[in-house]
């Protein structure tokens, strides 16, 4: 078992990234060619694991497998290889991925290795795997990943779909979010709260009633209709508390898009929405060259407003949801 605590960061030497970061520019001039993520991602699972398994440090790697397999909520590596170039913050949304083969290659690589298969939703950010955590000029106020002017509150990522084991991974609530940085000179922290924390807090009455299938769930405000999927989902008479297989508790929550259906339903909401609100989060920075992953069903997760770098050096993550392979359950 590794001596690394697997809730404090994994630092990689300088020696270590600079050896994978050799190897992985050598992939992208003899193997990936023009190709990116969303039309061939298995180039980018499989080439990324193997030469960040052949140049991460022992301890790093029995780190990886250890959580792996006994995952806490969340998971943090800094020090990684960064783009061979500068590409500037997206503005729109999207960028060239082929810019960023590299940085794929960690990302992916590095899921693959924790035993994860990316997922993309086809009613948000136009079905990419990839969603560029960055400022929007025209999405500053909203409540997305790609607002800033506005405080985004404790929530769980894609509350409106399928919380239940054996979903199809196309509609399943996702089951984590990792994050590459590409810059964050403002130094943005996202603040993570395990639910764990908020559950030895609640009155055990308002737990008993969180779990009753009792609650409607709208979809938020970053998904629009996608191509032939028609409207976003909406989903009502579901539990937002609710015990995973692996007898971890779960949560689905995001403010304004949870509501009851019923009376007990509408006031436990109101006590878990007070409990949250008195409760401290741990505040993670993911810099230039860091990886983070955490439970997307097991931490609730919120951003301070802030005043993004100018255009083209603002904040910029680059976030994938994933699903743990069914042989790594």
């Amino acid at each position: 078992m590794s001596d690394i605590p697997p809730t404090c960061p994994i630092r990689l030497s300088d020696a270590a990234r600079d050896a994978a970061e050799a190897a992985l520019r050598a992939v992208t001039e003899t193997e990936l060619g023009e190709a990116v993520p969303d039309t061939c991602v298995r180039p980018y699972l499989e080439h990324g694991a193997k030469h960040l398994r052949n140049h991460l440090p022992c301890e790093v790697l029995e780190a990886l497998a250890d959580w792996r397999h006994a995952a806490t909520p969340w998971l943090n590596l800094t020090n990684l290889p960064e783009p061979d170039r500068r590409v500037p913050t997206p503005q729109d949304g999207f960028t060239d991925e082929e810019a960023l083969q590299v940085p794929n290659l960690v990302q992916f690589g590095l899921l693959h290795l924790l035993g994860m298969t990316p997922v993309a939703y086809v009613w948000e950010n136009a079905g990419r795997l990839i969603r560029n955590v960055a400022p929007h000029p025209d999405a500053a106020r909203t409540r997305t990943s790609w607002g800033h002017a506005r405080h985004l509150g404790w929530h769980t990522d894609d509350s409106v779909l399928d919380h239940r084991a054996g979903a199809a991974a196309s509609m399943a609530i996702p089951h984590f979010l990792s994050f590459y940085g590409i810059r964050n000179s403002e130094g943005v922290p996202t603040e993570l709260l395990p639910l764990d924390t908020v559950v030895a807090a609640l009155p055990a009455q308002v737990a008993v009633e969180l779990r009753r299938p009792q609650f409607a769930v709208g979809a938020p405000e970053s998904y629009t209709g996608g191509t032939g999927s028609g409207e976003p989902p909406q989903r009502t008479d579901v539990p937002v508390l609710w015990t995973l297989p692996d007898g971890n508790d779960a949560l689905r929550y995001a403010p304004g898009r949870v509501t009851g259906q019923t009376a007990w339903a509408r006031a436990a909401l109101r006590s878990f929405e007070e409990c949250v609100a008195g409760l401290a989060g741990v505040p993670v920075t993911v810099e230039a060259g860091g990886f983070h992953i955490f439970d997307n069903r097991r931490v609730l997760h919120r951003r301070v407003s802030f005043a993004p770098a100018p255009p083209g050096r603002a904040r910029w993550l680059r976030r994938c949801y994933a699903m743990r392979r069914a042989a790594a359950r």
